[in-house]
C-alpha cells in the first residue's frame, strides 16, 4: 500500500473489521392465500478487513466516493516479505557499487 503511513497520519486512510452479509436473513413469507412461499433462511456472513481511503478529483479538489479495499493478513504478510527481499537485493547491489568505488579511489 503506497503512502499508507502518510495517508493515515493525514486522516485520509483508515482500517476496519467489517461484517459482510453474504445471504440476508429471511423469515417465512406467505402469499395472500396464507401459503408459505419462502421458508426461513439464516443469515450468512463473514468478517472482512478493509482499508478505506479518501479520494479527491485531482483537477477540482472535490471529494469523490471513498476507495474501499479488502485485505487478507496472509496477502499483507506476503507483500511485506516481497519488500524485504527487494531491500536485501538493493542493499547487496549498493554494497557492490561501494566496494567498486573504494577500489577505484585506492588507485
Amino acid at each position: 500500500m503506497k503512502n499508507y503511513k502518510a495517508l493515515k497520519a493525514a486522516s485520509k486512510a483508515s482500517v476496519a473489521k467489517v461484517k459482510v452479509i453474504d445471504v440476508a436473513k429471511v423469515d417465512e413469507v406467505k402469499n395472500d392465500d396464507g401459503v408459505v412461499t419462502t421458508k426461513a433462511v439464516a443469515e450468512q456472513s463473514h468478517e472482512e478487513l478493509q482499508l478505506t481511503c479518501k479520494c479527491y478529483n485531482a483537477q477540482t479538489g472535490e471529494a469523490k466516493d471513498d476507495s474501499v479495499r479488502a485485505y487478507l493478513l496472509s496477502d499483507v504478510k506476503r507483500e511485506i516479505e516481497r519488500c524485504k527481499s527487494e531491500v536485501t537485493k538493493i542493499e547487496a547491489k549498493q554494497a557492490d557499487w561501494e566496494e567498486l568505488e573504494k577500489d577505484l579511489k585506492a588507485l
